[in-house]
């Protein structure tokens, strides 16, 4: 068999993720029931023959877009959840840290994401990387937690994470004309200081 040059493989790589892109874009923008081989050829802009070359069949390829987004999300907070291990912030610059990453996430992963949750019901393929999504979140929220003093981090994390599950999806559903930054900064403040309060000097200047 002969041997396929880098180039070959380097352009085969390529091809793999415009596709990956484009069927995370579609199912941002339609949903998974939407998404097919011929809109993510489309908006790839490549041969519909193109997707069943590298994915067995559209399952594949929504499963694997998705899985990309999951390992963004988990590449963007491992290294924050790593440094907020090492206590070496303040209450408040841990929380301006974990506003950042949070609103930093661009809105078509975040869609992506979510669509993943509700698919993770019915496509158990995609139950534990909506797992290591949540996973990843609440361990963020847990080392924020450890930061102001929580009574019980690990405990704590679930509803932190529910609160930025649920503000991101609001976001999503209703954009309103406001300071994204400054309200969930806010929200996280409160949230925060209702689980460090066995610790007043840990708590979170307003």
């Amino acid at each position: 068999m002969p041997i396929r040059p880098d180039s070959h493989r380097a352009s085969g790589r390529a091809s793999r993720a415009r596709l990956l892109d484009a069927a995370i874009e579609v199912i941002a923008e339609r949903g998974i029931g939407a998404t097919t081989h011929r809109a993510v050829a489309a908006r790839a802009g490549v041969p519909l023959s193109t997707t069943s070359y590298f994915f067995a069949s559209i399952d594949d390829l929504i499963v694997e877009a998705l899985r990309s987004v999951i390992d963004a999300v988990v590449a963007r907070l491992q290294p924050l959840t790593a440094a907020l291990a090492t206590g070496h912030r303040s209450a408040e610059e841990t929380l301006d840290a974990v506003v950042a990453a949070l609103t930093g996430t661009p809105e078509i992963h975040i869609a992506a994401q979510f669509e993943a949750y509700l698919a993770a019901t019915r496509r158990p393929a995609l139950q534990q990387e909506v797992q290591r999504a949540i996973s990843a979140c609440e361990h963020l929220a847990e080392a924020a937690l450890h930061v102001v003093g929580g009574q019980d981090p690990h405990a704590g994390a679930r509803a932190v994470v529910a609160l930025i599950d649920g503000f991101a999806l609001h976001r999503l559903a209703w954009p309103r004309k406001t300071d994204d930054t400054t309200t969930l900064t806010t929200a996280l403040r409160a949230v925060l200081d209702s689980y460090a309060q066995h610790n007043p000097t840990a708590l979170i200047e307003g």
